[in-house]
């Protein structure tokens, strides 16, 4: 009797085991990242993970210039994440052929105000079947802003740049350019004897990519191309003044260097703390470097919008992540994938990477509501002028950057890289450039993902 009981016992407990085994869902989580988040990743995982019994995140990192060429092999080879980031540059391409599902349904059944559409940045919703459809939003909402060394200011007796757009002018940020940069004998562009092929220290510097071209494109009036997508306007004036006038930081008013002289250049934030460079215009992540240089006392950082022509705006990007739609078939494994997707996008799950600099947040009440703009500042890292500078502004004046809406801009980009990067060198004219670029994406302008 005791041995039959014994064995029912032993029976019931297999069962058990097994049951729970079967129901355990395993979800893949791809990412990218430098170790910061990297280690976040893998903390936010394990805490879901802990919290939601019956459902295991498994993180695989893949390193961002393998991407897309593993992500690839992993769909073409019958085995895709559940949920992962997406690279930018082929994320509306992915949906649109049914890689990635299409959440809209799902928002519209939701009762977690974190995922409506109202309650999301609208400049980072990835759109596409003429705006009916999306395969959701940026992990984080990433502007372009000015970045800027107290120190340097204070030495030269510059006033710090104005936190309101507004009144922070190309013209002025020119004349504190000048007054920032130096030769090896201390002289100034504007000074006599300044000598442009010895300069000791940059007013500012700046990157040749599109995040830089396009805020000050759209701040003259100007774009890359119609509302349509696919007339071709960056020949014309506005489009061709603004570029031109950054092509001028470098060879007429001497205050940024040559893309030579940039390649010998430790990073912005090395840049910044040494004194090689005064300003950089570079992305609010940039803060997760730069906030650790000010924590350890070895920067007086301070930030300010970028300047503008005609209207303050600025270029607002993020990664999206996605829910692969081959890997979630069955309803279980869908409302998992589902779940999780809800909670790694809701940036209060993601607060270690917002208060370290690294991400901003995605809904909207992180911009308006003081309890959640306290939660999200660390006074040791965010500098003070960084709720006016950055928060306000990339709340009011952010405009998503073409990736998340023109067709064929990844190839579109790679012809204005290299003709612009034909002008940043001196080797033809800003107008030459554009001129060019009209005509090599005439046959990629075929419209866009979020319009009929």
């Amino acid at each position: 009797m005791k041995r039959k009981t014994f064995m029912l016992i032993v029976v019931w407990f297999l069962l058990v085991s097994f049951v729970g085994t079967a129901e355990a869902i395993d979800l893949t989580f791809t990412h990218w990242g430098g170790n910061l988040e990297i280690d976040a990743i893998k903390k936010m995982c394990e805490k879901y993970t802990k919290e939601h019994p019956g459902v295991n995140i498994k993180p695989l990192f893949v390193p961002w210039d393998q991407y897309v060429q593993k992500l690839s092999a992993m769909i073409s080879g019958g085995t895709p994440p559940q949920v992962g980031y997406v690279m930018e540059t082929e994320a509306l391409e992915w949906a649109e052929k049914g890689v990635l599902l299409d959440i809209l349904p799902l928002i519209e059944k939701e009762s977690d105000p974190s995922v409506k559409l109202k309650n999301r940045l609208r400049s980072i919703w990835w759109l596409y079947g003429g705006g009916k459809k999306t395969l959701g939003t940026s992990v984080a909402a990433e502007v372009m802003i000015t970045w800027y060394n107290k120190e340097i200011f204070d030495k030269e007796g510059v006033p710090y740049p104005p936190t309101d757009p507004n009144k922070w002018t190309w013209n002025q940020f020119v004349e504190t350019a000048v007054k920032l940069t130096v030769d090896k004998n201390g002289k100034h562009p504007n000074e006599p004897g300044f000598d442009p092929t010895k300069i000791e220290r940059f007013g500012v510097t700046f990157g040749n990519w599109y995040m830089v071209w396009f805020p000050f494109i759209w701040s003259n009036g100007g774009d890359l191309c119609d509302e349509s997508g696919k007339i071709a306007k960056i020949n014309k004036p506005e489009a061709v003044d603004a570029l031109q006038n950054l092509c001028d930081l470098i060879y007429k008013y001497h205050v940024a260097p040559t893309p030579a002289q940039s390649s010998a250049l430790p990073s912005y934030s090395i840049a910044l703390q040494t004194g090689r460079v005064a300003m950089a215009i570079d992305g609010q992540w940039t803060l997760q470097e730069l906030g650790q240089l000010e924590k350890q006392g070895k920067l007086k950082l301070g930030v300010a919008p970028l300047p503008k022509f005609k209207r303050p705006v600025t270029a607002v990007i993020g990664t999206p992540i996605g829910i692969y739609a081959d890997a979630v078939k069955d309803s279980d494994t869908l409302k998992a994938a589902w779940e999780f997707y809800k909670w790694i996008t809701n940036s209060e799950s993601a607060i270690d990477l917002v208060r370290c600099g690294l991400w901003m947040p995605i809904q909207t009440w992180w911009y308006t509501d003081p309890k959640y703009i306290q939660k999200w500042l660390d006074p040791e890292i965010h500098p003070s002028e960084y709720k006016a500078a950055v928060i306000s502004y990339a709340y009011r004046y952010a405009k998503p950057a073409p990736t998340y809406y023109l067709k064929n801009f990844a190839q579109i980009n790679d012809i204005m890289y290299q003709e612009l990067s034909n002008a940043f060198n001196g080797k033809v004219t800003v107008q030459e450039a554009c001129n060019r670029i009209a005509e090599k994406i005439k046959p990629l302008l075929v419209g866009r993902y979020d319009k009929p």
